[in-house]
């Protein structure tokens, strides 16, 4: 073979190689399915191979987002606060969503179920945050916990004994960071 045509070939080689892992990639993903009269609509709807329902997948994605935001934000927020009991509130949310949100990734993994990607751009928007950060604060976890207690109230009732039990063993936390967020957002008498 002519010496220039080595690269040419080479590079041939390797795009057919491409191409073929791409085909074979392809062939392996299954079609969407579609609704159709006979197709089950119910809560225990297995389609995905983890033995989970679509709203246990459900649960856990929305339980790690919203875990995460929560140590993201406190972390954030933390040096703008003002009111030692507001910073306590925040140090709490910090040390127990770490906590929650390590058993969360623990159960999804058992589960194989593949949880988002962190949003670390809200940390930003945190930080920058002016005026009374201490009440926008303890608004917005008021605004999450009261959304958090009644998608881990959900889920504590799920088919699925180890959902159910994390979802149980979790909820007290949720609740008594919720009524802590409630009471530092009363009006001060």
């Amino acid at each position: 073979m002519k010496p220039y045509l080595r690269p040419i070939s080479r590079s041939c080689a390797a795009a057919f190689a491409a191409a073929s892992l791409c085909t074979a990639v392809l062939a392996q993903v299954t079609p969407t399915p579609t609704m159709t009269p006979d197709t089950p609509t119910s809560d225990s709807t297995k389609d995905d191979g983890t033995g989970l329902s679509h709203h246990d997948r459900g649960f856990l994605k929305k339980a790690a987002r919203a875990g995460m935001k929560e140590v993201i934000v406190s972390q954030a927020v933390m040096d703008n606060l003002a009111n030692p009991k507001v910073k306590e509130l925040a140090q709490m949310m910090i040390a127990d969503h770490t906590v929650n949100n390590t058993e969360l990734m623990s159960l999804a993994s058992s589960k194989s179920v593949p949880l988002p990607p962190q949003d670390t751009s809200i940390a930003d928007e945190w930080s920058k945050k002016t005026g009374d950060v201490d009440a926008k604060y303890v608004k917005e976890m008021v605004s999450d916990h009261k959304a958090a207690v009644e998608l881990f109230e959900k889920a504590s009732k799920s088919n699925n004994p180890d959902i159910a039990a994390f979802a149980s063993k979790t909820l007290p936390t949720l609740q008594h960071h919720l009524s802590m967020a409630e009471a530092l957002d009363q009006p001060a008498n």
